[in-house]
């Protein structure tokens, strides 16, 4: 099949960008998170993936740990995680939106704290 097309039902769990698909449902090797939030905070606690993790900052600004190192990334940054690496992320206290791609067709993480 060229296109698999997923509308914004298949994925979306309230308003705005926030949720995320499981490439799995489509018999894919991607998978997405979407998070367009204005909490200060706002972030997963520390974790790692068997597979690579692309950050895109679409707006705002987070910082990010990465296997212990920290990064602020701002609007239009690209973070790529290399598998196995520790991190975790928070947001600042603007409207933060983030799209995570997950290089798998199946999300899964080992949480670290």
């Amino acid at each position: 099949m060229p296109v698999r097309v997923f509308h914004t039902k298949d994925w979306r769990r309230r308003d705005g960008w926030n949720g995320g698909w499981n490439g799995q449902m489509g018999d894919t090797n991607v998978s997405f998170i979407f998070a367009d939030v204005e909490e200060e905070g706002f972030g997963p606690k520390l974790h790692s993936h068997s597979y690579d993790e692309v950050q895109i900052i679409r707006r705002g600004t987070a910082i990010f740990e990465v296997d212990g190192q920290e990064i602020v990334a701002k609007e239009g940054d690209i973070l790529v995680v290399a598998a196995g690496s520790p991190h975790k992320f928070r947001t600042t206290d603007e409207r933060t939106d983030i799209i995570s791609v997950q290089l798998t067709g199946k999300m899964e993480a080992e949480w670290l704290e």
